[in-house]
């Protein structure tokens, strides 16, 4: 594995194909160490994907559109799983005693994933089949005289120590279900269903008891108020989702315009209720960069990979803007693709040295090393990158450094991938 940035260790991005860059995470000692691996593999659509980057931010502006991945396999089922699977045992080999591993698949795929990883891992290592309902039922899919395809399935499997612990959602309910005990707790009932009688005796020592005069059982549930001032109770989540909206629901501000990206709601549920803070997440399906986004902001360390050049810019750029401090990395013998050498104005100050970007005029991303040494890793000084939205924000065009010894070196990434560096008083 070849360093290509600085930054820090808890923030890994990696070029390279996910069977590469799973095995050298193993051989640096990462065996093992992962709690969470996540990923968003091909679905063997047979489509080809399209990304698009809006350079002006409203649906008449400017809009650069590249090719982001291929999901076509010439020799069907076969092609793909002979892609798959290898890869996937990879990942296992890098799960704690109490990780799991998340594959995001569709109705294409599932039934596939859920063969291989008993093969690899053994049936006795399924924990869940997670459904997420990732669209609504309209428009030609309603009426394709079959029910709607608007579902994604999560593959979880787990090592044996694995536990995930299910968040809560707020349940309303009617106001005239909602009754006080003699303490002033609201609380509503259901019947005892299959509770035990040794449950029983322990809820009734919590108070969560209801016998009525006719002898009935029924277990109270403590209510709480949710932002509406409304009596709720409180559920676990179960394995069926139907409460994290599509990506066309979330802010412009999340839409990267790279194909497939999920929503960060959805990430930060799985991150959520798989790992602890501090806990490490492996994504090498990375896309767009969502897992790697959910993981900063929730506190867990992370490395993300992913094969494709476009994806590798697209993450880079919204993890910076994230606040993540990367440290960006290639996979042999995966390498970017070029791009056309940037041109840029250097003028020197007093102290330090201003650089003006001249070409590209829209670049995704740009960054300046300010001691450029050709035999080490390209080290940020700076760096400014475009922001999406109903607003889009481009990159800053000029660089103020305070300290500009040389030689400078500038390097560009461009929406479609590549990348250029060009070194100045070298």
């Amino acid at each position: 594995m070849e360093l290509a940035q600085g930054g820090a260790s808890h923030a890994r991005l990696i070029h390279g194909d996910a069977l590469v860059a799973a095995e050298a995470l193993c051989a640096e000692g990462l065996k093992a160490g992962v709690r969470l691996v996540y990923v968003d593999p091909p679905f063997a659509s047979q489509a080809a994907y399209v990304h698009e980057a809006r350079l002006d931010g409203p649906a008449s502006g400017r809009v650069v559109r590249a090719h982001a991945y291929d999901d076509r396999w010439e020799g069907g089922t076969a092609a793909y799983l002979d892609m798959l699977a290898p890869r996937l045992e990879a990942l296992t080999r890098l799960l704690t005693s109490n990780g799991t591993l998340w594959v995001h698949v569709d109705w294409r795929a599932s039934y596939l994933v859920r063969i291989v990883l008993d093969e690899i891992l053994g049936p006795e290592a399924f924990v869940n089949e997670i459904v997420w309902r990732r669209a609504p039922n309209l428009g030609r899919q309603a009426a394709s005289h079959q029910f709607g395809r608007t579902l994604d399935t999560l593959v979880v499997y787990g090592m044996p120590d694995a536990k995930l612990v299910p968040p809560l959602r707020l349940e309303p309910i009617e106001a005239g279900a909602v009754r006080f005990d003699e303490q002033g707790r609201p609380f509503t009932s259901a019947p005892r269903g299959d509770y035990t009688d040794a449950s029983i005796e322990r809820l009734e020592a919590e108070g969560r008891v209801l016998r009525t005069a006719s002898g009935k059982v029924y277990v109270k549930y403590f209510l709480v108020k949710n932002a509406d001032g409304a009596w709720c109770r409180e559920r676990r989540i179960d394995a069926l989702w139907t409460d994290v909206t599509p990506l066309r629901h979330a802010r412009p501000g999340e839409r990267t315009g790279y194909p497939t990206q999920k929503p960060r709601a959805l990430l930060d549920r799985i991150v959520s209720c798989a790992t602890s803070p501090g806990d490490l997440v492996v994504d090498l399906f990375a896309g767009s960069g969502t897992t790697g986004e959910s993981a900063h902001v929730l506190g867990r360390r992370f490395v993300l990979g992913d094969a494709s050049s476009l994806a590798i810019a697209t993450a880079r750029a919204r993890l910076m803007r994230a606040g993540a401090s990367l440290r960006v990395e290639a996979c042999s013998p995966m390498s970017a693709c070029q791009g056309a050498t940037p041109r840029v104005r250097i003028e020197t100050r007093e102290r330090g040295a201003s650089v003006t970007l001249i070409e590209p005029t829209a670049p995704l991303a740009w960054a300046i090393d300010s001691r450029f040494d050709a035999s080490g890793p390209f080290r940020v000084v700076w760096h400014s990158e475009r922001a999406p939205g109903a607003r889009a924000r481009p990159a800053e065009r000029v660089a103020v450094l305070e300290d500009a010894p040389g030689p400078i070196a500038i390097r560009v990434f461009y929406d479609d991938g590549a990348v250029a560096t060009t070194v100045l008083g070298g």
